[in-house]
């Protein structure tokens, strides 16, 4: 049976680019990453099976393979090298990397996050099948066995696409009158009692919501538990503590209040729900530290991992040789070696043997982790901000300090970030992968090519995005939040500097803490402080719309895909556009077309978005 084909390769890349980029802008604007996997292998059954006629379902595996690895690598990428361009335009440091640079980083980290996994393939995934049930990844061989339905199923990703590309076209359309320009549809509902004769406390009370259909998408998938955590952290973050600031800090609006407050009370809560996630999965991680490097006795599977298959593949437990995984190892360690700022031979030696010792180690249980409890929930903050930790105190101990300190910590930490990424995601890979007997090596082979590949483009991308958006308010009139990488900003000038808000820092570890007592996932809950108000509200809405249709859960993957990918990937075209000068960028002085009615109308028209995504679910039910 076909497997490793050039067309598979190809379609892998394209549709890899999209996905990556599609996630990178999402993971920008929102703090979360969605998995690729399913929407790709749909993709790929319409082109390969149903167009093509002759596609196999382990071309298709390595399609999904190729394209899930290019959105980890995404997700790595945009929760670590923002960080470089905040410090830079806060004036903390003078240094931004170059597109070479980024490229090596992420090369680096990319090859590490494949190659660590030949270890712990069989020990995780086949092994223990019965133990560890690697959700998406299960899932994913469900929609491979199950083609001729995933096909039919293929409408809902389409339609989900054109009702959001259009409601995005119709956001970013502008009409030049009279020497000013006008915009049709707005992107944000607000209403405040800033205008009203009130007392000063309820004046900061503000309500908002992003009008984006991919937020709206995000919330189909994470489900309304997610939801609701992000929108209680932002509620509280918006009617509770901006008012109560308000109250001592008349002159200062709600934005301002938000950005020199509350950013930092929500960095704090993030910090508590990474090292309650550490404390979570520390006796995995003691558990993997203890079985390393033991024989695997041969186990018999309670249940069948290859049921219901219709063809054998000889190869399918054949990882790449382990010294061709080596040789690739010691290839990203040469190429560490050169773009390792640290000056001094035992300086680069030092971070490159702790950098690798936690790779190794967070690889594990990167593995072992979504392996539980699926992707979504993989604590990469957790494990990132570790190893961030560890090694800028490795660097502190050689004598590193200041600006040198924050440039190389921040290196580390882009390596380290996209390595652990990768080791999640592509467990889930290996795990479909198993399930339909595909061969290990050949999705280790295109792991990297996806990965090499998505690296030139995210590096790209990433520069496009600082020059349209920026990611610093105050500095960008329309920033990108990037929680991620803020936070892992403030944690580098932390430690080298001292020069951060601790005070508020401390009262989000407090509230962080409370959450945790009351039930709370901590690392949703504070995603939903530090972003605005108006981010968090849409992906609630799309959590409670999910749980209210019940009927299928492929067909709200589906479409909630759809919308993810028809607002972001119209969203990075319009980037382009207006990074090649063909479009004006977004300005505050862009009048409403229909004036103070402008957005009442947005507001309208995202609800018939909704009205739209119902009757197509409900319309489609049988």
């Amino acid at each position: 049976m076909r497997e490793l084909t050039l067309r598979a390769v190809f379609l892998g890349i394209i549709l890899g680019i999209v996905l990556s980029g599609a996630n990178a802008y999402l993971g920008l604007k929102a703090g979360m990453t969605v998995a690729a996997s399913i929407p790709a292998a749909v993709i790929s059954m319409l082109v390969l099976t149903k167009l093509l006629k002759n596609g196999t379902i382990l071309e298709n595996n390595m399609v999904q393979t190729m394209a899930s690895v290019a959105q980890a690598v995404a997700a790595g990428v945009i929760f670590t090298v923002p960080s470089f361009f905040i410090l830079n335009q806060t004036g903390v440091i003078n240094y931004v990397p170059s597109y070479w640079m980024i490229v090596l980083l992420t090369f680096i980290g990319s090859l590490w996050g494949v190659v660590f996994m030949i270890f712990f393939r069989k020990p995780h995934i086949v092994d223990e099948h019965d133990v560890l049930p690697y959700p998406e990844g299960t899932a994913c061989a469900e929609v491979l066995k199950t083609g001729q339905k995933a096909t039919e199923n293929a409408k809902f990703l389409l339609w989900g696409f054109i009702i959001s590309a259009i409601f995005k076209i119709l956001q970013n359309l502008k009409l030049k009158f009279s020497d000013k320009i006008y915009k049709i549809v707005e992107e944000n509902f607000t209403f405040s009692l800033g205008n009203f004769n009130l007392p000063i406390s309820l004046k900061k009370f503000t309500i908002s919501i992003d009008l984006l259909p991919a937020l709206f998408g995000v919330g189909m998938i994470v489900g309304l538990r997610i939801g609701v955590m992000m929108a209680t952290g932002a509620l509280i973050a918006w009617w509770v503590i901006i008012p109560i600031i308000g109250m001592f800090q008349p002159d200062l609006s709600s934005f301002q209040i938000y950005k020199s407050y509350v950013r930092y009370i929500g960095i704090g809560v993030i910090i508590t729900g990474a090292i309650f996630s550490f404390i979570q999965f520390f006796p995995i991680i003691l558990k993997v530290v203890l079985n390393f490097g033991k024989e695997e006795s041969k186990v018999s599977f309670v249940k069948d991992p290859h049921k219901g298959l219709w063809y054998d593949n000889p190869n399918y437990s054949k990882d790449l040789p382990l010294p061709v995984g080596l040789i690739l190892i010691l290839i990203g360690g040469i190429v560490f070696f050169f773009v390792n700022p640290v000056s001094t031979v035992l300086g680069k030696f030092l971070s490159f043997l702790v950098l690798i010792i936690f790779a190794i180690l967070f690889t594990a249980v990167s593995s072992y982790i979504v392996g539980m409890v699926g992707s979504s929930n993989q604590p990469v903050s957790a494990m990132t901000i570790s190893t961030l930790i560890a090694v800028a105190l490795t660097l502190k101990f050689i004598g590193l300090s200041g600006e040198n300190g924050i440039v190389a910590v921040l290196i580390l930490s882009v390596i380290a970030c996209i390595s652990l990424a990768i080791a999640g995601d592509m467990s889930q890979d290996l795990k479909t992968g198993f399930l339909v007997k595909a061969t290990p090596a050949n999705q280790q082979i295109v792991g990297i090519i996806s990965a090499v590949v998505s690296s030139f483009f995210l590096s790209y991308l990433i520069f496009v995005l600082n020059n349209v958006y920026g990611f610093v308010p105050g500095v960008s009139s329309n920033p990108l939040p990037a929680p991620q990488a803020n936070l892992i900003a403030t944690l580098s000038q932390s430690i080298f500097q001292g020069d951060i808000k601790w005070n508020e820092i401390i009262v989000g570890m407090f509230l962080g803490l409370i959450a945790r007592m009351l039930g709370f996932s901590v690392l949703a809950f504070g995603v939903g402080v530090y972003l605005p108000l108006s981010l968090s509200i849409p992906i609630l809405l799309g959590g409670w719309f999910a749980n209210l249709l019940k009927n299928d859960e492929e067909k709200k993957v589906l479409i909630g895909s759809g919308l993810i990918a028809g607002d972001t990937i119209w969203g990075i075209i319009f980037v382009f556009l207006i990074a090649s000068n063909l479009l004006p960028a977004p300005s505050d002085t862009d009048v409403p077309i229909l004036g103070s009615f402008s957005p009442y109308l947005s507001l309208i028209l995202f609800i018939v978005l909704i009205i739209l995504v119902h009757k197509l679910i409900k319309g489609n039910s049988k």
